[in-house]
């Protein structure tokens, strides 16, 4: 659900988010590493001012005239020098370690030795804070009670400050390449997701240049993208109605010139046919031979005649009946029963040709509007030239009906008929020309049959087709009829 919402999104406002959220991130980050490496640079900095300052305390409050050449209280001070952070001490009297191991001590009577000492002078106290090699030294003036008495001198480094300021850079470089590295992550899922679609339009677009307008594109998504996918499919479903129209302006064309002609060719054949049928009255009445065995023979030979003219008869109210338009009285028809009848009434012309009509045909679907009459004729031809392909060898007939989902666009239903054969099948060559006009395989067929059930499917606003199976024998045709909403 979340990722089809986020499909759903208008594609800028996709891309601005993403931006909006690499700045966020990147900000962030920043900020995470600026508290991370402030506190630490802060630490350390206060942690060497500290020392400075408690070093600087303990000169002040250790060292004195009186008791500087005391062993006890210098000894006592390089303890607590070392205690505040500072090694390598060392002690200097003008320019000499202080005490100086080598220099003889002078005896001195008990309790006089502090009093006559010398007042100490050119005093360097030198330390070093930290384990690293020093690059720095601080130099503060030793002064006690008003007088100079030497300086300290305390060697530091500012490397681990120059340290910790590199790793800070570094951690901020790596943060925002980090961020932006999944931001352009981000971005190519969003270009791909982009650009698939449109490859697939694109490809749809080249095979309707083709002229193949069955092309659909599959819409899952709620943008720019998408509503452009919508606009195709409904661009291609108005070519596909168009080109319909054409043909069926084409066809009606046609009709039009061959039921012109036929209205001619209708007047002056069926009065010859009239006047033979009643000469053939004439002669069974007034020529019937007395013998019996030449009266049969005579009369099978009559019949013979009049079915050749009933067979000119009937083929000439086809040739009328494909010229003339429609006349139909749409109602709600229940397709399932009407298919029922149908197949009922053609179940023992189906038992002597050997074939097995196989039903599936579920009740209670929706009615369509329809002609009720046209629609049974045009199933009544395609049941039928079905058992005839299975004359010789027999076979299985399969009649389906099922409810279907209509075009993407519209939504509609329809119902699908299928009406399938175990016959010699169609060629390839044969299957463009299968629905039009005078076109037929049967030897003594006019070619209307299939002509005149397309002409009915498609003024029913439905579509006919014929399949050629693969990997198995006979024929496959389908009529879908829409379902009114």
């Amino acid at each position: 659900m979340p990722r089809q919402f986020f499909r759903d999104i208008r594609l800028s406002t996709r891309l601005g988010l993403t931006l909006t959220g690499m700045l966020v991130l990147a900000a962030i980050a920043q900020t995470l590493l600026y508290f991370k490496t402030r506190d630490a640079t802060l630490f350390e900095a206060d942690t060497m001012y500290q020392t400075l300052a408690e070093a600087i305390e303990v000169a002040a409050t250790q060292i004195g005239p009186e008791g500087w050449k005391d062993p006890a209280v210098l000894a006592d001070y390089r303890q607590k020098l070392r205690a505040k952070g500072l090694r390598d001490i060392q002690v200097t009297e003008a320019g000499r370690p202080f005490p100086d191991p080598v220099a003889p001590v002078p005896g001195k009577k008990k309790g006089k030795g502090a009093v006559g000492a010398a007042a100490p002078r050119d005093i360097v106290i030198r330390g070093v804070i930290g384990t690293e090699p020093t690059n720095r030294v601080l130099q503060i003036p030793l002064v006690i009670e008003g007088k100079l008495y030497g300086h300290i001198q305390i060697s530091y480094s500012l490397e681990n400050i120059r340290g910790q300021l590199a790793d800070n850079f570094r951690g901020r470089l790596y943060g925002l390449l980090g961020v932006f590295a999944f931001g352009l992550a981000v971005l190519l899922l969003l270009i791909q997701n982009a650009t698939k679609p449109l490859d697939d339009l694109a490809e749809g677009a080249a095979r309707v240049a083709e002229g193949r307008l069955d092309v659909t594109i599959r819409v899952d998504r709620d943008d720019e993208i998408g509503r452009l996918a919508s606009t195709f499919n409904r661009m291609t479903e108005k070519l596909r109605e168009r080109q319909e129209l054409e043909v069926r302006l084409a066809a009606a064309e046609k009709r039009a010139e061959i039921g012109h002609l036929a209205s001619g060719l209708a007047h002056e054949i069926k009065n010859p046919l009239n006047a033979l049928s009643l000469g053939l009255d004439v002669l069974r009445r007034r020529h019937r031979p007395a013998d019996p065995t030449a009266a049969a023979e005579y009369s099978a030979r009559i019949e013979t005649l009049r079915e050749e003219i009933n067979r000119l008869a009937t083929l000439i109210n086809n040739f009328l009946a494909f010229g003339r338009p429609l006349s139909m009285t749409l109602a709600p028809t229940d397709l399932s029963a009407l298919l029922e009848g149908t197949l009922s009434e053609l179940s023992e012309t189906a038992e002597q040709a050997r074939v097995t009509i196989e039903k599936d045909i579920p009740p209670n679907l929706p009615r369509v509007t329809v002609d009720g009459s046209l629609i049974k004729s045009a199933v009544w031809n395609l049941v039928q030239n079905g058992v005839q392909s299975m004359e010789r060898t027999g076979g299985t007939l399969r009649v389906a009906l099922a409810l279907s989902k209509g075009s993407l666009e519209s939504g509609a239903k329809r119902l699908e008929l299928t009406v399938d054969d175990e016959g010699p099948g169609i060629s390839p060559a044969d299957l463009p020309r299968l629905f039009e006009p005078y076109f037929s395989k049967k030897e003594g067929g006019l070619g209307l049959g299939l002509a005149m059930v397309r002409r009915i499917i498609e003024d029913h606003g439905g579509r006919v087709q014929a399949e050629i199976k693969d990997g198995a024998p006979g024929a496959r045709f389908r009529i879908s009829l829409p379902v009114p909403l």
